[in-house]
């Protein structure tokens, strides 16, 4: 669907984006909100799959009982933990396994 951006110097006809998390739209060209976009056009937007995708997540997350979140997590003495609040978490030994194999291959880009 395109949208007209109402930012001053832009004024383009763009493909705008809904962030589901804050519930504006943005312009596809110059990236900033584009105000008096009704309920409908949001709807709209939203079911036609016209959204931001910001969330980027990394591979061997899982979900922690302490943050109540999925999380990033790192190895110390075979056992698992919580990158976020350092709470032990239990996982099967193949899922260790590929934790540390990918951990390894990180810290291997880090020294390149």
């Amino acid at each position: 669907m395109l949208v007209n951006c109402t930012t001053k110097g832009c004024l383009k006809s763009s493909e705008a984006k809904l962030n589901r998390d804050n519930n504006k739209v943005y312009c596809d060209e110059c990236g900033n909100e584009i105000l008096n976009i009704t309920e409908y056009t949001k709807k709209a937007l939203n079911s036609m799959g016209q959204v931001l995708r910001t969330k980027k997540k990394e591979p061997f997350q899982t979900y922690c009982k302490n943050c109540n979140e999925n999380r990033s997590l790192y190895v110390k003495e075979d056992k698992a933990y919580c990158k976020t609040c350092d709470f032990q978490i239990q996982v099967s030994n193949a899922f260790l396994h590929g934790l540390k194999l990918y951990l390894e291959g990180k810290e291997k880009e880090k020294e390149e």
